[in-house]
């Protein structure tokens, strides 16, 4: 019996990144994109993302190496290598590498804050406009 063809995975290039490091498997069709990402901690020494809240999609992670700290809510919490973090949708949240080394992870996202996480990275500089950017893609910026 034979799958049925998807037209996403009919470009394998859509469905399949080797090595995922620094970019993503998915599309704007999917309904999540995975990124892995590498932070040292010297590349966030103002504490990684700032404080920021989802209205409509929830967001996961997987450490693969090292450790990542959250907040979510009022509670703050580390997640060494191994963990996978699920934060709902409606709380305010960041996350951060506490160090000393790199830590390495995947994003597990929706398609609108593959988008935002998209255009954040487009440029060299974090835009000036970074509220209106966030409420775009239904992200309320809390700091």
């Amino acid at each position: 019996m034979s799958e049925p063809e998807s037209p996403l995975f009919s470009d394998l290039a859509a469905a399949l990144k080797s090595p995922l490091r620094e970019t993503s498997v998915g599309t704007t069709q999917t309904d999540f994109r995975i990124f892995e990402n590498v932070d040292d901690p010297s590349r966030s020494p103002n504490g990684g993302v700032p404080l920021h809240s989802h209205r409509t999609e929830d967001e996961g992670w997987y450490v693969i190496e090292g450790a990542l700290r959250f907040r979510y809510g009022e509670r703050e919490f580390d997640a060494p290598a191994g963990s996978g973090v699920l934060l709902q949708h409606g709380t305010p949240h960041t996350f951060w590498n506490p160090g000393p080394g790199p830590v390495r992870y995947l994003l597990i996202v929706r398609p609108q804050t593959a988008r935002l996480l998209e255009v954040l990275h487009s440029g060299a500089e974090y835009p000036p406009n970074a509220r209106e950017v966030f409420d775009r893609f239904d992200v309320d910026l809390l700091e």
